[in-house]
């Protein structure tokens, strides 16, 4: 197994990163995202119902409806998304909960790993949507 968020997980990035850039302060037709993002609307639909949950972002239905973002984009870190869809990081079992492995005492990877995955968390909860949108090529 590959150490990488998943398709869920990078979907929602793209959406929300959609949102940011063209309906921030708008209402963006779901189907829109889909469409422009590659995701299915059904799959994003799923997303999305995890999202609202998580205070990220908030939908209307109806013919007038759609998506929003819940706070302004310097508000939302990429940690804030990943682990609404994907869970906790979590590199490898033993990092949570040391009493999976009998070796614990004598192994010299734990603390790397868990020197590694406070690495990753730091990265994803100081990088915001914001920063993800400035770094983003400006549409022509």
């Amino acid at each position: 197994m590959a150490m990488q968020i998943t398709n869920q997980a990078d979907y929602a990035l793209r959406s929300m990163l959609y949102i940011a850039q063209y309906g921030q302060n708008r209402l963006t037709p779901s189907n829109i995202i889909a469409e422009e993002m590659q995701i299915s609307r059904i799959f994003l639909s799923r997303i999305n119902s995890e999202l609202v949950g998580a205070g990220l972002i908030k939908t209307r239905r109806g013919a007038r409806g759609g998506i929003m973002l819940a706070k302004h984009p310097a508000e939302i870190s990429i940690y804030d998304i990943v682990t609404t869809i994907d869970g906790k990081i979590n590199l490898i079992h033993c990092t949570e909960d040391p009493d999976a492995c009998p070796l614990v005492e004598s192994c010299p990877y734990r603390n790397f790993w868990k020197k590694t995955e406070e690495i990753i968390i730091t990265q994803l909860k100081s990088t915001t949507l914001q920063d993800m949108m400035d770094q983003a090529p400006k549409p022509a």
